[in-house]
């Protein structure tokens, strides 16, 4: 299905996808070769308890592409409709010191192309980039302790300022009381100042066979079923958002935090030994724009429907 776009700035979106995935194949082809760097997914960087069932089996070089598009909804007390794409690319490398302890390191990068009616007064587009370093002790059989620290920048990128550094840190701990039962338990800093600072690490993983996996935890929960080796279909709830600085004085604000609740169904399919391709859909709601440090109304949107389209490499 050909999607149109009416406008310059989807049209920016569009161009932006296309780059981002050659830019992702390149890198994954020259690095397979020099073993230069890696990647991890931006959205999983707490290793939270869905990601532990998507993954059981880490490996140590991963690349990642992600694209999403929410189509127009109306824009409360304004009028007219907004519409929003992402994109976010990811590299990781993990390195296995011991059998107890393991590192590692990444880079990744997310943006958020906006269309809005030009009386909501929101940025074209926001943009966060980050650096992660971790590391996991095996303390026992059943006990593992990790921490993340992933410094970066978030903002409209039209400047840049030591207010636009963000640290967050994660610390999380891994309990298999079974072989079947894991618990996950931890707290993240998310480096943003005003919306939500802090957010707790929280999960049981419970896994009856090795076609099912229940994952109960925030900020993402789902159920994943493996028919056979290739294929993955998964049902999940997570929340989305982020804090971002901005750098044009007509917005009315130095902060914007945008925030959603999605509620998403899809496959992942093994196209090649080294990759994988993710097709998903569903519905994002509580949607809206938030606005700190200045004098200006919140901007809040109807739910919409989105479609995702992901590729992700590991070897």
């Amino acid at each position: 299905m050909e999607l149109l776009y009416c406008n310059g700035t989807m049209t920016k979106f569009r161009s932006a996808i296309r780059e981002s995935v050659i830019c992702c194949i390149i890198t994954v082809v020259a690095s397979s070769h020099a073993l230069a760097q890696e990647v991890n997914e931006v959205e999983k960087q707490n290793g939270d308890v869905l990601s532990l069932a998507e993954r059981p089996q880490r490996s140590p070089w991963e690349a990642s592409v992600e694209t999403t598009w929410l189509p127009g909804s109306r824009v409360h007390d304004i009028g007219g409709d907004l519409t929003m794409g992402e994109v976010k690319v990811g590299f990781a490398r993990r390195f296995s010191i011991s059998p107890q302890f393991e590192l590692s390191t990444g880079l990744n990068y997310s943006l958020r192309e906006i269309d809005a009616p030009e009386a909501a007064r929101l940025p074209e587009s926001l943009h966060a980039l980050s650096v992660n370093l971790g590391g996991e002790y095996r303390a026992s059989d059943s006990l593992t302790l990790g921490i993340r620290v992933s410094p970066g920048l978030g903002s409209d990128f039209k400047s840049f300022t030591t207010n636009d550094v963000r640290v967050p840190v994660s610390l999380h701990a891994k309990y298999q009381m079974s072989k079947a039962l894991s618990l996950l338990g931890g707290i993240a800093y998310t480096g943003q100042n005003h919306s939500f600072p802090v957010l707790p690490v929280i999960g049981v993983l419970y896994l009856p066979s090795e076609k099912w996996a229940f994952a109960l935890g925030f900020p993402r929960t789902g159920v994943v079923f493996k028919p056979n080796k290739q294929t993955e279909l998964f049902v999940t709830g997570e929340f989305s958002g982020g804090e971002f600085r901005l750098h044009d004085s007509s917005m009315g604000a130095n902060i914007i935090s945008y925030r959603d609740y999605r509620a998403l169904a899809g496959a992942e399919i093994q196209i090649f030994p080294f990759a994988k391709l993710g097709i998903s859909g569903g519905y994002a709601f509580a949607r809206k724009f938030v606005f700190y440090e200045g004098n200006r109304s919140d901007v809040i949107l109807d739910g919409a429907p989105f479609g995702r389209l992901a590729v992700k490499f590991t070897w």
